[in-house]
């Protein structure tokens, strides 16, 4: 089991998907891709434990990471799996931009 791969299991609860651990290899070489596209349903919002995983590891990555969706639904699942990559990691400051929602300031 490789670090990233470990690393992400413990932040999330689950086995990753190899493309995952590829994205987090990648991440921790400083490999950062401008946007993906992966179909529904294999973990896109995941990406956000991979990058947090790599940062964690000492990656020189940027220090925002920026998740743009165009559902709101979308939206507040990624904002959830947000809250509970934070209950893991404290310091994590998180802020959701959408109706009725003010950004934190975070």
């Amino acid at each position: 089991m490789s670090v990233i791969e470990e690393s992400i299991r413990k932040l999330t609860g689950f086995d990753p998907f190899p493309w995952q651990c590829r994205l987090g290899d990648a991440m921790l070489s400083g490999n950062v891709p401008t946007a993906l596209d992966i179909p529904t349903g294999l973990g896109k919002t995941s990406v956000m434990a991979i990058w947090l995983a790599a940062h964690l590891l000492g990656a020189n990555l940027p220090r925002r990471l920026v998740y743009i969706v165009d559902r709101r639904v979308v939206v507040d699942q990624a904002t959830q799996a947000a809250e509970e990559l934070r209950e893991r990691h404290p310091t994590l400051k998180l802020s959701t931009l959408r109706g009725q929602f003010a950004d934190n300031g975070d």
